[in-house]
């Protein structure tokens, strides 16, 4: 994840492209570092990292915007919405679990990624659906809808690759478009 302020970047990382975590997330690049050591004492350990997770339940940034309208009356973006987040069905996710436990290696690091989605377009299209407006937010704004943290996620960017997870497993995601979930019930509840 960086930290864009709701801008474009064209940063974009596979499984293993070095990269700097974001401070508050570096216990996760500490624990998987931790896990995949485990290898080298032949332990049969490997790491799945998924991209933001949507499908049934999920609380991810569909719903966030949805939740949004609730709160401001419009469907929100941060900044110009241009921060974009790498993105996976929770079947796929699940899928990809299932080739790693069967066949991945020791010490293998997979990434689970469908598609991307820059959050503007899901303002859009949520707007569209409750025939609202869209409105930016400045990250200070933001905080007042989604919370610190909730403004932070969706004022970044965060573009991964599963380029291991299908060269080395044969995973192919079935579910790509996140934008297929706008209009279910469940959402448009959120906005009331």
């Amino acid at each position: 994840m960086q930290r864009t302020g709701g801008a474009w970047s064209p940063d974009v990382f596979a499984e293993c492209d070095p990269f700097t975590p974001e401070p508050l997330a570096a216990f996760r690049k500490a624990a998987e570092d931790t896990v995949l050591a485990a290898a080298g004492d032949g332990v049969r350990v490997m790491v799945v990292r998924p991209g933001l997770i949507w499908g049934p339940g999920d609380h991810g940034h569909v719903p966030m915007v949805y939740r949004s309208v609730a709160t401001t009356g419009a469907a929100a973006c941060v900044g110009p919405g241009l921060n974009t987040y790498s993105h996976v069905h929770i079947d796929d996710v699940t899928r990809l679990f299932t080739l790693a436990l069967a066949g991945g290696r020791a010490g293998g690091l997979y990434q689970a990624v469908a598609g991307e989605t820059p959050n503007r377009w899901i303002a859009e299209r949520v707007a569209a659906d409750l025939g609202v407006e869209v409105r930016s937010r400045t990250p200070g704004e933001a905080a007042g809808v989604w919370g610190e943290f909730g403004a932070l996620v969706m004022a970044a960017s965060s573009r991964i690759r599963a380029v291991d997870s299908r060269r080395e497993l044969g995973w192919h995601p079935e579910r790509t478009d996140m934008l297929t979930m706008i209009g279910k019930a469940r959402l448009r509840a959120l906005s009331a």
